[in-house]
This record gives C-alpha cells, structure tokens and sequence, in this order.
C-alpha cells in the first residue's frame, strides 16, 4: 500500500468514525479509533460499531470503566462481523471475571487486558493467574512503580513459556541499564523493558544496544523522541534487527507529519508510523513479526486504549482544578 493510499485512508476512516459517534467524542479518541482500523486492515462498519456500544450500554453497569472515556474505543476493539456484539460483549464480560478472580483489580486496565486473554474459559483461568503471578514478580522490583496500568503487559507477557520471577527480573535488569543511556525512569520506561522480554525471558544485553541505536537514529533523523513514544521504541527493537525498517519508519513519521489531520496530536504520529511498519514487515514475512502478529495486534489495542485514557483522565483532572479555583 502505498503511502498516498494509506494517508487517504486515514482521512476517510476518520471522517466515518466521526460520522459513526458523533462530534462530541475527543477528536484523539476518534483519531485513536480510525488509525487501529487502517493499521489492522479493517473497515468501519458504523451501523455495528454502534450497535456493540449499544450492546456495552446494556450489559456493563452504570459505573462500569466500560462507560467511561474508553467506551468507543472497546465498541471499536469488539467489533466484528463473525460474532454477535452482545456475544462479543458477554466474553469480554467473563474474560474481566477471570482476571478479577485472581486479583486483579477491576478498572479500565482489566477491561482492557481482558482483550488479550484466550476465549477458551478453561484457558483465561490459567492465563489470569500467570499473569497475576508475573504481575506480581515485576511489583516486588518496582513496587511504587508498577500499577494497573502494567496490566496489560502482565497479561500478555504471561502468556509466554518462561518463568515470571526469571522475566521481572530481566525486565528489572534492563530497566536499570537504560537510565544510563538517556532514558528517563518512570511508567514507560517500564513499559519499554517489559517488552522487551517479549522473545526471551532471560536477560539480552543486544536487546539494550538495540533500544539505544534505534532511539539515536530516531532522533539523528530529526524524530522528536517522547517518553510515551519509547513502548514504540521497544516494539522496533524486538521486531528487527535492520537499519533499513527504522528508515522505513521515519519515512512514514515525515509524511504523516504532512497531514492536517495530525496538526494538534503530534505525538500520535511515531505509534503510528511503528503500527504501520510492524504491519509492512508481518505482510512481507521478513521477521519474527510473523508469530508476533496477533499478540502486537491485541497489545497495540489496549496500549492504544490505556494511553487515551491516561490522557483523558489528565484532562479532567486539570479541568476540575481550574474550575475549583475560579480561575478562566
């Protein structure tokens, strides 16, 4: 697909997705929305959009996190043309369930992790509690540090053969080694070492050399480097090895930068560019993407999620301080 194609695409998903909630959605959320369906390849469909919104509505309760500013977003994330959107709505429902029955809190976090787990009853017991059991290995490394919004990760790096002490401990190792190199600590550094756990439980120095190389030449090239931005950062490092990709990415990062589309939400671009060069590489079956294909999928989902809810929580509460205040 050409890049043409792609920014055309773009513009027309987002303007269907406006259509599908309205005006009155954060033009980010709905930006969110329309850049998940053109980097999976999927079309809006805004008659069943609503109708799984509709579906969240009647069976999530009233103060259910699955009401709230990520509400659109899991309408988008459970949309699908093979299954029933009350179906679809009741498995996340039993999913969040499993989740819950082993600890873990229930808030917009679980719902969201609650996307990656298997559909198979028996396999979401089993997958719950390697996750709590990893979830819990990273806490006693990071205890202040590690909270519902590492849930996500927790579940699906659970998922994974390997033991969950051995992997928070690597994820703690290179955590520590990249402060040194310029990376400023806090919740996504945290994220970024757990991903890079993803093909190896056990410790990489490469992995870190990696991370440094492919930060530098993102910067070298005149990509402004955020530290929402270094997930991404730890997506390309696990997914290639090669120079060339990383050029590929920031290509695409200049393009879109081109885009009045993108004029306000500046930050949205980097995520996208790697969504959109994690799906070339999968099609081109050029690296280990391939068996990462449907794990990335699912986690760029609720990362995607988690960061507009972050945003959006931020939001109102410096809103609710400025009213308190009297200040205009």
């Amino acid at each position: 697909m050409t890049m043409e194609q792609i920014k055309h695409d773009l513009q027309t998903t987002f303007e269907q997705v406006k259509s599908a909630v309205g005006w009155s959605v954060d033009k980010k959320i709905s930006l969110s929305i329309a850049s998940y369906y053109v980097t999976t390849g999927k079309s809006v469909n805004g008659k069943l959009l609503l109708e799984t919104s509709d579906a969240i509505k009647k069976k999530a309760g009233w103060f259910s996190p699955l009401r709230s500013h990520i509400h659109y977003m899991m309408a988008a994330f459970l949309q699908s043309n093979h299954k029933d959107a009350s179906v679809a709505v009741e498995e996340l429902l039993s999913k969040q369930e499993s989740l819950k029955s082993v600890g873990f809190k229930s808030n917009s976090y679980s719902y969201l992790s609650a996307i990656l787990l298997s559909s198979h009853p028996n396999q979401q017991v089993e997958e719950a509690k390697r996750a709590k059991s990893l979830y819990d290995a990273m806490k006693s490394h990071h205890p202040f540090l590690t909270q519902a919004d590492d849930y996500p990760y927790a579940v699906m790096l659970g998922k994974l053969e390997g033991d969950p002490q051995e992997r928070a401990t690597t994820m703690n190792r290179y955590y520590a080694e990249l402060r040194p190199q310029g990376f400023y600590m806090g919740n996504e550094l945290q994220w970024m070492s757990q991903i890079l756990t993803y093909t190896s439980p056990k410790y990489d120095a490469s992995m870190v050399s990696k991370a440094v190389h492919i930060r530098d030449q993102l910067k070298n090239s005149g990509v402004k480097v955020k530290m929402t931005h270094y997930v991404m950062i730890g997506f390309l490092a696990v997914l290639s090895n090669k120079d060339s990709d990383i050029q590929h990415v920031i290509d695409t990062y200049r393009e879109l930068q081109g885009m009045k589309l993108f004029g306000w939400y500046k930050d949205m671009i980097l995520p996208l560019a790697v969504q959109l060069e994690t799906k070339h590489l999968i099609e081109q079956n050029e690296t280990s993407a391939v068996s990462l294909a449907t794990t990335i999928e699912m986690l760029m989902q609720a990362q995607q999620a988690a960061m507009i809810s972050t945003m959006v929580a931020t939001n109102a509460a410096i809103a609710a301080s400025s009213g308190s205040d009297g200040s205009s």
